[in-house]
């Protein structure tokens, strides 16, 4: 992004939690700097002095630790290199539905950014819309999808579901032997031991799965198919039985969850009783559905069972 090195406007950050937004001179307009505060949310505003904010450059929000929500104005063309990367409570950034011209690792270590909403896309009222353009960037590393006017499209979609099988078809210790070639092996937490590297790739892999089964806008049977096997390898009583921990951690309550595990053939007569007692302290709802599963899918045989008779 060139540029004349002009004097720099320093503006106030209307978001909450005040700070400074850095403005400078750009083509017909105005190009954002740099942020300067501890803000949680920030606005950056459409135009100064009747002049339109243009762009973003390079490293803007670099590290900036305390944003949580980044609003740009429809009048943003160019976001530079690293604008947001490091941002680690990052979690929304509305970007304008337009062309953009943007630059490389956006971002880079923002691994809580759970949604990049477009403002005026009207097909991305889809609620999933916005954080599969999220995931696209942070979990996939894709950012060819990153473009604001394909996002939702037959081809968009096809694209960020290939690249979830690329994703779900990488070997789980995939990554661990630059961790430890790296010298990282002194390191604690889970990230770091052999043992607990893969568990973890899985349930990196596993919510995203049931992410898309719980949104699939566009999603092919083929598609629908090939989670709910992946999903199915991983319930409870199979050697990497993370699918269904990762409902039990972290969704202990979450109903819809736990329809979409069923859904995929997640619930077996074999592994029945262990999933009723995980759940021995979930909510009556939760165990409700499981008991009513059980009788809609299980009940006949055993009632079948009776009338056999031993020869």
């Amino acid at each position: 992004m060139e540029r004349e090195i002009i004097k720099e406007l320093i503006i106030e950050n209307t978001g909450s939690g005040g700070g400074q937004i850095v403005i400078v001179p750009y083509k017909n307009g105005y190009a954002l700097k740099r942020y300067r505060g501890t803000g949680e949310q920030i606005i950056v505003p459409s135009f100064i002095d009747q002049k339109p904010v243009t762009a973003i450059e390079r490293k803007a929000f670099l590290s900036c630790k305390t944003i949580k929500r980044i609003t740009l104005p429809d009048t943003v063309e160019e976001i530079g290199d690293w604008a947001f990367a490091h941002a680690e409570q990052l979690r929304t950034v509305v970007i304008p539905y337009r062309e953009l011209a943007r630059g490389k690792e956006l971002f880079l270590g923002c691994k809580r950014l759970r949604e990049i909403v477009l403002c005026g896309c009207e097909r991305c009222s889809d609620g999933g819309l916005g954080r599969m353009l999220a995931l696209a960037v942070t979990v996939l590393h894709d950012y060819f999808l990153f473009d604001p006017v394909e996002v939702g499209t037959q081809e968009w979609v096809r694209r960020w579901d290939e690249k979830l099988m690329d994703l779900i078809e990488l070997d789980d210790l995939d990554g661990f032997e630059e961790l430890w070639t790296c010298g990282e092996e002194d390191y604690e937490g889970k990230d770091y031991d052999i043992k607990s590297y893969p568990v973890e790739k899985r349930k990196m892999k596993l919510r995203v799965v049931y992410f898309r089964l719980l949104h699939p806008y566009k999603l092919s049977e083929e598609m629908n198919s090939r989670l709910q096997e992946y999903l199915c390898r991983h319930t409870k009583g199979t050697q990497t039985p993370q699918a269904w921990e990762l409902l039990v951690e972290e969704h202990p309550q979450d109903l819809a969850y736990y329809q979409v595990f069923a859904a995929a053939g997640g619930i077996t007569e074999e592994n029945f009783d262990g999933l009723l007692e995980d759940l021995k302290d979930s909510s009556a709802e939760l165990r409700a559905y499981l008991l009513r599963y059980k009788e809609e899918h299980f009940a006949s045989k055993d009632a079948f069972a009776a009338f056999e008779l031993d020869w």
